[in-house]
């Protein structure tokens, strides 16, 4: 039976009006489709509501608590506008998506290294939501706690390069309880040799920092404000730094890979055009993200010559972006990347014999002379428990420099679940045991 004549002149475009209403002037086309302006801020909540929806299947959302992540950009802030109003939303209807159990915002303050971040500014963004705010600094990952006393130094970043023994060894070492916390990330940063291996660091450290801040907050679900255009350039950046073995998990829609965390990208069906444009006729606040490219030419990074390949692109290509999201919406997580141990570094999959991939297959214009090995006897290897990406940044780190806190819980928890190869077992509990706190030393304390 065909559709009534009514419903087909709605659908039906008319020229120089607004697709939605057809009676007002366009304000903005969208992928060659026009908006008028109350007709695009509608389209926009409604597109946010089924991208949550079709996330039904890996969360209970009347059950789930969510936290927003909120790095003060304009996805995210735009995201924490939706998040907000759909929790206060009056829903009805046999297909309306229920509220959340709870919302809360969180934020990673980065004062540390970028002291014109805009902090206060975040906070009034925040505030202006009525969500409760939690926040944690970059400088925490190395406060010293019951699972992790010590800290894993780097001794050498690798042995004769290119050769088929090259090895990343590292040791326990006390943190120095007269250096600041914040002192030691800056020591780290400064021991990172370019632009794309601090990207990488620091994403790596505000990833354990979010899914720690939501541990601790009771949420479940984490809302990543990844736009399609940002996850275009993303994926990109990924590939051209040898991370496709966790390439579905790190742009995927939804990601479980954090166990109790859930991340969710609901803003993935929203273009950088179409976050604009919302935040500015919904009057959202945003604040400016220093990184440490700002203002740096293209090639200063590869997240920035990805980001300047996909937007250069898309303006001559406008199904650019789009087709490149449908693509990778159709990659699938292997099952040994799921039952894989996680990096040391980024806590993504850990690939079999990465560094064989990597010693063998990588072309290194700027090879480095063969490191002399180290005399320390309390080093031991960590190669197996570093993936592809991580492995090359720490290649070029200076010797001496001292991993994040994190780094230490997941290497007990590689030993514990026999992730490290069997010869590496005993020489790891060897270290191990100068920095537990046994029952005896607590009971001398006591008397």
């Amino acid at each position: 039976m065909p559709p009534p004549a009514e419903a087909v002149s709605r659908r039906k475009a008319v020229p120089g009006k607004c697709i939605k209403c057809k009676t007002a002037k366009p304000n903005v086309a969208i992928r060659r489709i026009q908006y008028c302006r109350q007709c695009f801020v509608k389209a926009s909540v409604s597109k946010f509501r089924m991208a949550v929806g079709r996330s039904r299947k890996c969360v209970d959302w009347p059950r789930a608590k969510v936290m927003i992540a909120l790095s003060g950009g304009p996805t995210s802030s735009a995201m924490l506008r939706l998040t907000a109003d759909l929790q206060t939303m009056d829903l009805r209807g046999k297909d309306a998506m229920p509220p959340f159990a709870g919302a809360v915002v969180g934020h990673i303050d980065e004062s540390c290294l970028f002291p014109s971040s805009a902090e206060g500014k975040i906070r009034d963004i925040a505030a202006e939501s009525g969500l409760r705010l939690e926040t944690l600094a970059l400088e925490h990952v190395f406060l010293p706690t019951e699972d992790r006393p010590a800290l894993l130094e780097l001794v050498q970043a690798s042995l004769a390069s290119g050769s088929a023994s090259e090895q990343f060894c590292a040791r326990f070492s006390k943190p120095e309880k007269d250096v600041p916390c914040a002192e030691q990330l800056r020591m780290l940063f400064s021991k990172l040799t370019s632009p794309t291996d601090k990207e990488d660091m620091l994403q790596a450290i505000k990833t354990a920092l979010l899914v720690q801040l939501a541990r601790n907050s009771g949420c479940g679900v984490i809302f990543v404000g990844d736009s399609s255009t940002r996850i275009a350039v993303k994926a990109m950046a990924l590939i051209g730094r040898g991370r496709g073995f966790s390439l579905p998990l790190e742009v995927g829609a939804e990601s479980q890979w954090f166990q109790d965390i859930v991340a969710v990208r609901p803003m993935r069906d929203f273009v950088a055009k179409e976050v604009a444009f919302f935040n500015c006729w919904t009057r959202q606040p945003t604040a400016f993200v220093p990184t440490f490219t700002t203002a740096e030419h293209r090639r200063a990074s590869i997240n920035r010559l990805a980001e300047a390949f996909i937007v250069e692109l898309d303006q001559g290509f406008a199904s650019t972006v789009p087709t490149v999201c449908r693509t990778l919406q159709k990659l699938e997580t292997r099952p040994d990347a799921l039952a894989a141990a996680p990096c040391l570094v980024c806590g993504m999959p850990v690939e079999p014999d990465a560094n064989i991939w990597r010693t063998c297959l990588t072309i290194d214009g700027n090879a480095l002379e063969p490191a002399p090995e180290s005399n320390a006897n309390d080093a031991f290897d960590i190669t197996s428990c570093l993936c592809y990406s991580c492995q090359s940044m720490l290649r070029h780190t200076m010797p001496g420099a001292r991993l994040p806190g994190f780094c230490t819980s997941r290497l007990h928890a590689a030993a514990a679940g026999s992730f490290l190869p069997s010869e590496n077992h005993e020489q790891l509990r060897r270290q191990i045991e100068n920095f537990i706190i046994c029952d005896s030393d607590d009971d001398s304390d006591n008397n």
